[in-house]
């Protein structure tokens, strides 16, 4: 979610969200040649490789071919049980055209004996080696330890991708989920680039992303990225989309950065979700808007991806509609926010009715949106009023009233909340994970009736503006604010950007945020948050 509006002027719904161990090797970028079948036509493999969606015996691995004509190609792939290819233990032929933008994706099976266990695969076209890329399929055994890497919100007009960087050369890490925001929708002059020019990460295209050949392109230059390819080429990802991907405040039926002049809005999503599935190392159902699906690692745990922002979600309630003559309608409004609202849908409810099993120890849900209530502090009514931009500055009505002020989040579908937490309460213990916000949160999470439900951990964003943005240092303060008067929260930082690590046994969990200093340079410092202890099924301690 963003800061500001296509407008220019920051945006009130982007402002509201304001694993085995395996070598990490620094791995070439060129490609080398060798023998094969195809024409002469000089490639390259520019956009690197990637893997994902590891199961017990499948892995995807994908890259994307650069070349000059518009024929079809041949590709041959390798995998390896080590870096320098001595022995094959899989091999296959496929092939890419223009109708894929020359990707190419593999759903690879992987013999059993090499469960668990890093492997690495390559690509070779007319003549060249791709670069090398090392992952895993998920352990059938119960690992002592699992290492999931989080993250979402990798703006790249508003910074380096430092974080990336961090994720890939982090020994400890066996998989990384990224929650969505993968890429933003804004022409170069849009959301976060106001640095640019200067950084030399100028949005390509020029124009906000509509048709199929955009969404390509956005994607193009995002995986030109060296941060981003080295993690993907060092560690395995699963992925799911949020807003961005196709447009801010994307609801199924449209969005609040889509208007009528830019078409009907089912083709903007159509599009995107194309060119998605053609750049992304995602494996594809044959409906591909259901992107939900299940992975598991021993009995240890069982990771549930979810949809809550384009299939099923209905339109957002709009807080701006609850202010007449600027003073706010609290009556109107908690009415309102009362009525049914989708959000997962029917058929997502009755898939994570039908997956979730008791038999793990830990169920754990990577989705996009923070699910546990988060309200204004009462204390920001008190601060200096010239900190807080103008536009803000109505919103202060909501502060201290224990209301919800992001519709976007499940705090604006409180009805659907209720039904995911009655189904997920059987579970043995529950880990909730989010991103969208650009802030980290930690939040012990409670149903209606003060039942624990389990724990939520939402992660900063890679690159995207947050607090500190904002605010400057007076962000730290805010902070503290909602840490008092959100009894659920544990800790919130919106200073620093990065991702957060989960580290999992049959014991207990714990959680730690891993901070960069900055994103305007590619001079940064490591920061780290405190360790959080997550045990089975009980809420986190405060000041623990």
């Amino acid at each position: 979610m963003t800061l500001i509006s296509q407008n220019q002027v920051i945006s009130i719904h982007m402002q509201r969200r304001s694993f085995l161990k395996f070598f990490t090797f620094l791995l070439t970028s060129l490609s080398f040649k060798v023998s094969s079948n195809n024409n002469n036509e000089k490639i390259s493999f520019n956009h690197g490789v990637a893997s994902g969606d590891p199961t017990n015996t499948n892995v995807i691995i994908w890259t994307r071919i650069t070349k000059v004509s518009n024929t079809n190609i041949k590709v041959n792939w390798e995998i390896s049980d080590d870096i320098n290819f001595r022995k094959i233990i899989h091999s296959g032929t496929t092939k890419t055209s223009a109708n894929k933008d020359f990707t190419v994706k593999v759903d690879a099976k992987i013999s059993k004996e090499y469960n668990g266990t890093p492997i690495f695969y390559r690509f070779i076209c007319n003549n060249y080696f791709s670069p090398i890329g090392s992952t895993i399929t998920l352990p059938v055994d119960n690992p002592d330890l699992f290492n999931i890497a989080f993250c979402s919100c990798s703006n790249y007009p508003a910074g380096f991708f430092n974080a990336y960087k961090e994720i890939a050369k982090n020994k400890e890490v066996d998989l990384v989920l990224h929650l969505g925001d993968y890429i933003y929708e804004y022409d170069k002059n849009g959301y976060a680039s106001e640095n640019s020019n200067e950084l030399d990460r100028v949005s390509i295209p020029s124009n906000e992303l509509i048709s199929l050949k955009d969404y390509r392109l956005r994607h193009a230059q995002y995986k030109t990225d060296q941060n981003l390819q080295l993690l993907h080429k060092n560690k395995p990802m699963i992925v799911v989309w949020d807003d961005h991907e196709f447009t801010n405040n994307t609801w199924k039926n449209g969005a609040e950065n889509h208007s009528k002049d830019e078409g009907i809005f089912l083709s903007r999503k159509i599009n995107a979700l194309k060119a998605y599935y053609e750049w992304m190392p995602i494996r594809e159902n044959p409906n591909k808007t259901n992107i939900w699906r299940s992975f598991e690692v021993g009995n240890l745990f069982q990771l549930l991806m979810l949809d809550t922002r384009l299939i099923s979600r209905e339109k957002q309630l709009d807080i701006n509609a609850f202010f007449k003559d600027g003073v706010f309608d609290y009556q109107s409004y908690e009415k309102n926010l009362q009525k049914p609202r989708k959000l997962l849908g029917n058929k997502q409810f009755s898939w994570v009715k039908n997956t979730l099993d008791k038999k793990y120890k830990w169920s754990i849900f990577g989705q996009q949106i923070l699910i546990g209530p988060k309200y204004l502090p009462e204390a920001l009514k008190k601060i200096d009023k010239s900190l807080i931009p103008e536009y803000m500055q109505i919103y202060l009505q909501l502060a201290g009233k224990k209301l919800p002020w992001n519709t976007d989040q499940w705090d604006g579908y409180p009805k659907e909340r209720e039904k995911f937490y009655k189904i997920i309460q059987n579970s043995q213990s529950n880990i909730i994970l989010a991103g969208d916000t650009h802030s980290s949160w930690l939040s012990n999470l409670y149903d209606a009736k003060e039942n624990f439900i389990g724990i939520e951990i939402g992660t900063p964003s890679i690159s995207s503006p947050n607090g500190v943005d904002l605010f400057g240092e007076y962000a730290n303060q805010i902070d503290n604010q909602y840490i008092d008067e959100n009894n659920n929260l544990i800790y919130t930082n919106s200073s620093f950007k990065g991702y957060a690590l989960l580290s999992i046994t049959k014991e207990n969990a714990k959680v730690v945020y891993k901070y960069v200093s900055t994103v305007k340079s590619t001079d940064y410092k490591n920061i780290e948050s405190p360790t959080f202890d997550i045990k089975h099924n009980q809420p986190i301690k405060i000041g623990t």
